[in-house]
């Protein structure tokens, strides 16, 4: 298994300079962003990273538990496999994915899942240098992890004198 972690908070260590690309998609790290065509795809926080941890270690079988222990920590109390299931669909969602003829994301039946795509290009990986993003960058990030698209932000409306 590869080092990443992505229960980490990401004040603990260095954000690695790292894309991915597969397909018309790439996995940009750094930003915590899934970009199809260089567009942001709209994926929830917890799904990108589970696709993250499953793009690091791709091609290899990644059991429930290592998704469990890697995503969730002890501490931590949800129905696991229920957070599973739904982080694997809202990927496949994300990806256009199909469970029965996957091109992403293969299910081995009781066992776990494993990262079937061809890697086209990866860039950044294991640089070990400092890492530094800018403001717009890091909202940006923030924005599509909490599910909006940052290139469509929503507009907050005025205080009237009335408020």
């Amino acid at each position: 298994m590869s080092g990443f972690s992505p229960k980490s908070p990401p004040w603990e260590h260095v954000v690695p300079d790292k894309r991915i690309c597969f397909d018309d998609y790439q996995l940009d790290f750094a930003r915590f962003q899934l970009l199809r065509h260089g567009k942001a795809v709209r994926l929830e926080g917890l799904p990108l990273q589970l696709l993250m941890f499953l793009v690091e270690n791709k091609g290899e079988l990644v059991t429930r538990d290592q998704i469990s222990s890697a995503l969730w920590s002890k501490d931590v109390f949800v129905d696991v496999d229920q957070s599973i299931n739904t982080a694997i669909r809202k990927i496949r969602q994300a990806l256009a994915d199909d469970a029965d003829a996957p091109h992403y994301l293969q299910t081995v039946v009781g066992r776990g899942y494993r990262f079937v795509a061809p890697i086209v290009e990866e860039t950044g990986a294991a640089s070990g240098k400092d890492f530094t993003v800018s403001a717009e960058d890091l909202g940006r990030a923030i924005m599509t992890a909490a599910g909006l698209d940052p290139d469509d932000p929503p507009v907050a409306s005025k205080p009237t004198k009335d408020s």
